[in-house]
């Protein structure tokens, strides 16, 4: 489990310098609920609050990153950020996006992809 921890962090930390250099700015890291579950990065770019599901593959473990975006996936980080929303007293009606940072590692190549509204 360690492993796969040090795996989530590494992806983490190369979706948010790439966000960085596309301007958005680091709110939050790994925000939790007991019941609802966990969205890696929160971010701003300008008014708009953005939740963002960070997707870290290497080369043979489990095909491409995108395909690990499912319908289940997208319920709980919606229903996670409006949990969000409510506990920071930003309300519901706070202008919010979602999206996905898809990272596929080679060893020739590393590709990222983000989504900016995965519910498109």
């Amino acid at each position: 489990m360690k492993n796969n921890k040090k795996i989530g962090d590494l992806g983490e930390s190369i979706a948010l310098e790439y966000l960085i250099k596309l301007g958005y700015n680091l709110v939050e890291k790994n925000y939790r609920t007991k019941d609802r579950g966990e969205i890696d990065l929160i971010m701003t770019k300008g008014v708009v609050v953005v939740f963002i599901e960070v997707k870290y593959r290497r080369q043979g473990s489990f095909g491409y990153s995108a395909y690990s975006i499912t319908e289940k996936k997208k319920r709980k980080l919606y229903n996670t950020a409006e949990q969000y929303l409510i506990e920071k007293g930003l309300g519901l009606n706070q202008k919010c996006s979602f999206g996905a940072v898809l990272i596929d590692d080679t060893p020739q190549n590393r590709e990222i992809s983000f989504i900016e509204d995965i519910f498109i």
